[in-house]
């Protein structure tokens, strides 16, 4: 599951790290950046686009407000704050919540849920599969049709990706992590940074590899928990 992005402002960091503790107790969410500057802050959110913003309020350079007004793609937003003076101003600018510090765990569980309420979608199980699924893809010059269903595993060479099938091998130039981009998730997993698998395919794992079509693909050290916390979830 893809995680919630966070990013926290605030100038003391006594208090970036009282909200990342809070943070580290919810598995769905993570924290992509920190930052002690409003001004600097501004490039990294833009940069780094996170769905949800910790933001103080009394800062050097710019106010978390004026830094909130700036914003143009607003994510969801939590004030934090030691003034309750700003709760109006702050509810103005469309936040979602308004917590002043010391923040107690239970208020901010409270101010999590009302960002889940808002900003979650309803989980919604996968569409039933269909055998003539398909995507189409660029090799020898042509336009070739691929089952979803026929695809065992795929492999990135450098700019290309190598999709292999029970009767064949084709190779298009995109890179692996694009060609991803085009499967559902719920039918395939990426194991390593050079190979994907069809879920459906594999027959056999270890902690170090996966066994599709009678061949052993490695699992990469960055891809191994989550691929392992996968197959635990099918096998549980």
């Amino acid at each position: 599951m893809k995680k919630i992005r966070c990013f926290i402002v605030d100038d003391e960091p006594l208090a970036i790290k009282v909200i990342e503790q809070h943070l580290s107790k919810f598995s769905a969410f993570e924290v992509c950046g920190t930052s002690t500057s409003p001004v600097e802050a501004l490039a990294q959110i833009k940069m780094l686009q996170p769905e949800l913003l910790f933001v103080d309020i009394e800062m050097p350079e710019i106010s978390g407000m004026e830094l909130i007004a700036t914003l143009q793609n607003k994510p969801g937003i939590i004030v934090t704050t030691a003034y309750r003076d700003y709760a109006v101003e702050g509810f103005s600018l469309n936040v979602l919540d308004y917590l002043v510090k010391p923040i107690p765990f239970p208020r901010f569980l409270q101010a999590i849920e009302k960002f889940l309420e808002k900003y979650r979608p309803p989980a919604t199980p996968p569409a039933e599969d269909k055998a003539d699924d398909c995507i189409f893809v660029k090799a020898d010059r042509k336009t070739v049709r691929i089952l979803l269903d026929d695809i065992l595993y795929v492999e990135g060479i450098k700019d290309y990706t190598r999709i292999m099938l029970p009767a064949q091998k084709i190779m298009t130039k995109v890179s692996i992590g694009n060609f991803f981009a085009l499967l559902p998730e719920h039918r395939f997993i990426r194991v390593h940074k050079s190979f994907i698998v069809a879920r459906n395919k594999i027959t056999a794992f270890t902690a170090m590899d996966v066994e599709v079509g009678g061949v052993e693909v490695p699992i990469g050290r960055a891809f191994r928990e989550g691929f392992l916390e996968e197959m635990g979830k099918v096998s549980g």
